[in-house]
């Protein structure tokens, strides 16, 4: 009875397996003020403020400048709220409310004006609230998402599909277990399976295209990862090409240049600057090693790598930064061991270009490595000007929508 059962099971594997085909294969920060200013709203059932010296405390190469005060009645929209500091004071934008009797007018605020703007719904995919994250961060696009297909073709091959068959000798072995009876009715779903795979076909990816702002990159046998720069300008693809021994690389449309991963597999991991000048990738090496590899011909060993949180450039100077288990890394020299039970986003970790002054924002708590601190901001930016690096950041002290600024 064991050996009919194996025999059925084979048969079905047999039948079963020629139908079926298929193909496949990488804000975790969170609106931590608009949460906070929940709380508070919630408690008091007022706006949330900053006060009192003993919480904040600002350095002298800190600039403090008043953007605008909230007329009476109006309430800053924390839920909707599409925040822009800008590059000038004037420029900085964004939303409040207004209750006139049970409706509620919006306003915006934007280069200097108030506009009475429909109250937004939310919908805006564009709209980003809460504080930045502290380095250039690529936009992942999904490749079985909708919004891959503006971006990438694939090349397909059609195929027939194969009819199951059953050789003399596998006919031979089942009778040998089965009734004359149980053996017709073998022979029967095989002619039926083969009628029902006749002029049927099925498609296979060979290879894909990517087109983008009217430039075409491959085709090439597959790609893993597309990856988009915040403003949408440029992208990065992690691809394979070859058959026997597939080689793993990335390439970007802001450089002729690509990168090659020295291991069998595909990057686990791509960062670009901010400038798009540079680019790297984490992958294996070519043993059991972790390396991160820049265009620049630059390569960092990884150690720890199943402590591996991120990877990323700093906002100047280019300089790699690697955050591994409680350690920072920049171009593979230790600059900062946490406590072992810090567990910082990388997002909220900012660090200048020479690796001395590392700030940590952390329960809405900006902590500057020179021993400032600034509570509940809400938007935070890292702003370049002649080179250097700026931390520029919003708040609301009582009425008044204030912007700082100050050197990272």
């Amino acid at each position: 009875m064991k050996n009919l059962f194996f025999v059925f099971l084979i048969i079905a594997l047999v039948i079963v397996a020629p139908f079926s085909y298929g193909q496949g294969f990488v804000n975790k920060l969170k609106d931590n003020a608009k949460k906070e200013a929940k709380k508070i709203e919630k408690s008091t059932g007022a706006q949330p403020q900053v006060t009192g010296a003993n919480r904040n405390k600002l350095s002298t190469n800190v600039t403090r400048a008043v953007a605008v005060t909230l007329a009476e009645g109006e309430a800053f929209n924390y839920s909707e709220n599409c925040i822009d500091l800008g590059a000038t004071l004037s420029q900085v934008s964004f939303i409040v409310t207004k209750q006139n009797g049970n409706a509620t007018q919006c306003y915006s605020y934007k280069n200097g004006k108030k506009i009475a703007i429909a109250c937004p719904d939310g919908s805006n995919p564009n709209c980003q609230t809460g504080l930045a994250c502290s380095y250039f961060k690529l936009r992942n696009i999904e490749l079985s998402s909708d919004e891959i297909k503006k971006y990438v073709t694939n090349q397909t091959q059609t195929n027939k599909m194969q009819a199951p068959s059953v050789s003399d000798e596998q006919l031979k072995l089942m009778a040998a277990y089965m009734t004359p009876a149980q053996l017709e009715e073998v022979k029967k779903n095989l002619k039926e399976a083969a009628k029902q795979a006749d002029n049927q076909t099925y498609s296979v990816v060979i290879g894909s295209t990517i087109n983008f702002n009217g430039k075409t990159f491959g085709p090439y046998k597959q790609i893993l990862q597309f990856m988009l720069t915040p403003d949408n300008k440029h992208f990065y693809a992690s691809i394979s090409e070859g058959e026997a021994t597939p080689k793993y690389k990335l390439i970007t449309s802001a450089s002729s240049a690509t990168l090659t991963a020295p291991g069998l597999l595909p990057p686990m991991a791509i960062l670009a600057s901010a400038d798009n000048s540079e680019f790297a990738v984490y992958a294996t090496g070519d043993g059991q090693n972790y390396k991160i590899l820049s265009s620049s011909g630059k390569s960092y060993d990884v150690p720890n790598p199943g402590w591996f949180h991120s990877a990323w450039y700093t906002a100047t100077g280019n300089h790699v930064i690697a955050y591994v288990r409680n350690e920072l890394y920049m171009d593979g020299r230790m600059i900062k061991t946490f406590d072992e039970n810090s567990n910082y986003e990388p997002c909220n970790l900012f660090i200048d270009s020479d690796g001395k002054n590392i700030s940590v924002v952390k329960d809405n708590i900006i902590s500057f490595g020179d021993g400032d601190r600034y509570e509940y901001p809400l938007k935070i930016s890292l702003v370049n000007i002649g080179g250097k690096a700026y931390f520029k950041w919003m708040a609301l002290e009582n009425r008044e929508v204030v912007v700082y600024q100050k050197p990272l």
